[in-house]
């Protein structure tokens, strides 16, 4: 198990602090690069210390941040989304300086010294890595730094940026609105490898991120991972598969590493001027929406039984996105069931899908948590996407003639008297 063997704080001039915590090679490998990674509240957890402990064993030297910890700010999806990357900037700055001796320009988040300085002058370069939204702020960061420092080639000691599972998106204002890019995206101007599992919830949006990066001339690759769903190796009770794919990881950096490899005459220009965007605050509960037509969609149960949405006419339909690994999807599912007994089954219906599930996992859940509806499988995820869902659960109420009429992107209790009294409205129209 790895353990942080010294740490170190980076003044910045907003009066906060960086931390950086140092977990040494198990020996020195002049050939492997310093891996910077900016965490997202699991530093602590064993299958992240394994990882590293894996990592030190392969002669990698690892710089381990997590900013929200260093600000003492709560940790919430927007308070990640909102930070500036300027804790990234100082950290790149200070890694590329101890690797680049020669490196001479100033940056406005160095001009305080930090208050130890260990020396990693054995390794090649850095790289940077980032896990879901803190991928928002490390490509922030990375910009900041090339601007402020112009190192050479735009990336100095920066071999590239590895981005596990990245969720650079916005969040929806409410359940079944399209998610936008944040500016930084296509302002970026990186080598960047993006590892994207393929049961990802961002999956079918990967071309458009590819694209975004790619417009200011950024390099891309992609690992993608069989199978996998994100945050795969970071999960507390992780399962047999994601235990082994989570223990290829160091493995397969190098292949990873190797495959961005970047010609020496590539020159990396970030856009200078960036539009600035406040994340989006989600409206919580049910929410009425502009009448639209439900995307009509053909899915099977575990069973085999095929059920189509359009044949579902002339009742109303409580229409839910939903995963076994979704502590509030679970948590729902009670109050759903005692909905569905409120009202006749020729007037109301629930009809859930299942998020990218095998047909064996939904069966074992199923034996240990009753559900009264119809459990559909979207196994590749298309009916997820096509709804837009980025977040679970989310569910809509969807009328007689089959247009969407109320959204939910979060966990609610369905049998409160003011949902029942939504679908007798819905019911009586």
């Amino acid at each position: 198990m790895a353990h942080a063997s010294e740490r170190f704080n980076l003044p910045l001039d907003s009066g906060d602090e960086v931390t950086v915590n140092v977990y040494p090679a198990t020996f020195a490998d002049a050939d492997k690069p310093l891996l910077i990674w900016f965490t997202e509240g699991y530093a602590s957890r064993a299958p992240f210390k394994h990882l590293l402990s894996q990592f030190n064993d392969l002669g990698y030297d690892i710089w381990q941040i997590d900013l929200l910890e260093s600000y003492f700010i709560e940790r919430t999806p927007n308070n990640v989304r909102a930070l500036t990357g300027e804790g990234v900037a100082a950290v790149l700055h200070h890694a590329n300086t101890q690797l680049n001796p020669r490196a001479t320009a100033a940056s406005p988040q160095t001009t305080h010294q930090p208050t130890h300085q260990p020396t990693h002058q054995q390794n090649i370069g850095f790289v940077p890595i980032s896990t879901g939204r803190m991928s928002l702020v490390l490509l922030r960061g990375i910009r900041l730094w090339q601007l402020d420092t112009l190192p050479k080639n735009g990336i100095g000691a920066l071999q590239q940026v590895v981005a596990f599972f990245p969720n650079v998106f916005d969040a929806p204002l409410k359940a079944g609105d399209a998610p936008s890019l944040f500016p930084i995206i296509s302002a970026t101007s990186l080598p960047i490898t993006l590892v994207q599992p393929t049961q990802g919830t961002y999956k079918w949006k990967l071309p458009e991120v590819i694209q975004a990066l790619e417009a200011s001339n950024s390099q891309v690759t992609v690992a993608a991972i069989p199978n996998a769903r994100d945050w795969y190796f970071l999960r507390r009770e992780p399962s047999a598969l994601e235990k082994q794919l989570g223990e290829a990881i160091p493995e397969q950096f190098a292949v990873w590493l190797q495959a961005g490899q970047v010609s020496p005459n590539t020159v990396f220009t970030p856009v200078t001027n960036l539009t600035t965007r406040e994340a989006t605050q989600s409206i919580k509960g049910l929410v009425p929406i502009t009448e639209r037509t439900a995307p009509n969609f053909e899915l099977t149960d575990i069973a085999g039984k095929t059920i189509n949405l359009q044949e579902k006419r002339g009742k109303v339909i409580l229409l839910n996105f939903w995963a076994s690994w979704c502590p509030p999807c679970v948590k729902e599912i009670p109050s759903m069931n005692r909905l569905a007994e409120s009202f006749d089954a020729k007037d109301f219906e629930i009809v859930s899908v299942n998020f990218k599930e095998s047909p064996e996992t939904i069966a074992a859940f199923l034996k240990s948590v009753q559900v009264d509806f119809p459990v559909l499988i979207d196994l590749d995820g298309k009916v997820s996407a096509e709804y837009e869902i980025f977040a679970f659960p989310s569910s809509f109420m969807i009328d007689q003639q089959g247009n969407m009429q109320y959204s939910v992107n979060t966990a609610i209790e369905w049998d409160e008297p003011e949902i029942k009294s939504m679908v007798e409205g819905m019911i009586q129209k």
